[in-house]
């Protein structure tokens, strides 16, 4: 039946029977899968955990939580998916497979919405960073006369930029550890700090609030790591779906019971008035505060190099200058390296509305990324079954099973298996695919707007 095919699926044939290669080089290929997953706990819980008060408010209480648990899932799904498909097509690369899968338009739109989404994360980031150890220079430096765009070119030079110059994030496992141990403090201080400063009534705990779909934006923003999969799946120590799945839900279930707490606390002790910078609500004098911005701003130093290997894997695929997949020298992934950071290091120097920029990235670029690309990747690659083939009781063909990404509209032409390979669970992972995607259009189109309707 091959012959039926067009002749420019045919390579895609040869490439969906090679498995994804483990690395071993710099460290990747070699972490446990509880190291991965601190990776990937490190990944979610970077500045995003800080809005998430504001992000309550305005969400409203219950429906705001419910959306976060809900976000949460979606998020694991992207998770599991990709790297699912990515098996079944042979890549090993966020990119690869969407062009796979969508072909040169999907692949076009992920690397416009990666690029966007990750340059605005690790912008935010530094932004953080600036304004967390700007308040501390002033604080305990107060004759120092250090500009805010100061303190972030030094930081960023001198303790982000070494760590930029690995192959993937395996040797960073050790140091999302630490930053990850920093967060415990961070909650448990503002938890007990927080009454002192807040009003003496509790916020009222509505239902829907004021900005709903920015707000879950917001919400989008700080689940974000679909970016991240394939960077931490290729750390494992062991490169199965089996022990992703334990690494990538442990480090889920981690951030949703942090990030719930996070928000509550915060909520509930500043209701309306919380900052998209939580932290921004207390005052200067309190130590115990001021030590728990000198912990986050360490995380986020150390946060800030998951986020941005992304940004320069998706640059090194698009201009083929990726040193492990194309015979090129490895000084050019050194160079496109430092071009982009600076670019990120001088947007973070001059930007501070951090509100409209958690909401405009996470409605505009983490829905792509989270819900609907890993999501319609799955629906074209990464599965055998289809609307007409439940209704049919119908499975893809043998004929197509190794061309994982021809459209599913071309299975009628080959037959009708058994009923039987149509089971509960891949029909279940089918239709979750497609609310994910529905879910994320919401957000993605209407969400965008209302973000850009009220921050003009």
């Amino acid at each position: 039946m091959q012959q039926h095919l067009p002749a420019e699926r045919t390579e895609s044939i040869t490439i969906c029977s090679t498995e994804i290669v483990d690395v071993q080089e710099d460290g990747g290929g070699s972490a446990t899968t509880t190291k991965v997953a601190f990776n990937v706990l490190n990944t979610i819980l970077g500045s995003g955990i800080l809005c998430l008060p504001y992000a309550l408010h305005n969400a409203g209480f219950f429906f705001g939580l419910a959306m976060l648990c809900a976000v949460a899932l979606m998020s694991q799904f992207g998770l599991y998916v990709l790297i699912v498909t990515g098996k079944r097509t042979g890549t090993a690369h966020f990119s690869t497979v969407a062009h796979a899968a969508l072909g040169s338009f999907g692949y076009r739109v992920l690397n416009a919405s990666m690029i966007l989404d990750m340059v605005g994360t690790v912008v935010l980031y530094l932004m953080l960073v600036g304004d967390l150890a700007t308040s501390l220079v002033k604080v305990y430096f107060p004759t120092t006369s250090l500009t805010r765009a100061t303190v972030i070119l030094v930081i960023s030079t001198t303790l982000v930029l070494p760590q930029l110059f690995f192959r993937n994030t395996g040797p960073l496992a050790r140091l999302s550890i630490l930053a990850v141990l920093c967060l415990p403090y961070i909650i448990l201080v503002v938890a007990i700090r927080a009454p002192l400063y807040s009003d003496a009534k509790i916020p009222k705990l509505t239902f829907f609030g004021p900005r709903v779909l920015p707000a879950i934006g917001v919400l989008a923003f700080t689940y974000s790591s679909c970016h991240a999969a394939f960077p931490n799946y290729l750390g494992l120590k062991d490169p199965s779906v089996r022990s992703w799945v334990r690494a990538s839900s442990s480090a889920t279930l981690g951030a949703s019971a942090i990030s719930i707490a996070f928000a509550l606390v915060g909520f509930l002790s500043f209701g309306g008035s919380a900052d998209p910078n939580i932290l921004a609500n207390f005052p200067a004098s309190d130590n115990h505060i001021n030590f728990a911005r000198l912990l986050f701003t360490i995380s986020l130093l150390l946060t800030t190099p998951l986020g941005f290997y992304p940004i320069r894997d998706t640059f090194t695929e698009m201009f083929k200058i990726d040193p492990s997949r194309y015979n090129v020298n490895r000084s050019w992934e050194v160079l496109c390296t430092l071009v982009v950071f600076a670019f990120c290091v001088a947007a973070a120097a001059l930007c501070t509305d951090l509100g409209l920029a958690y909401e405009l990235i996470g409605t505009l670029t983490c829905s792509s990324i989270n819900f609907v690309l890993p999501a319609l990747i799955y629906l074209w690659a990464g599965t055998d079954i289809s609307f007409i083939g439940i209704v049919r009781k119908w499975r893809r063909p043998d004929c197509l099973q190794s061309a994982e990404h021809v459209p599913l509209l071309l299975v009628e032409s080959c037959g009708k298996p058994p009923a039987s390979h149509i089971d509960f669970r891949n029909v279940l992972l089918w239709a979750m695919a497609w609310v994910v995607v529905v879910f994320g259009l919401w957000i993605m189109v209407l969400g965008t707007y209302i973000t850009i309707g009220f921050g003009s």
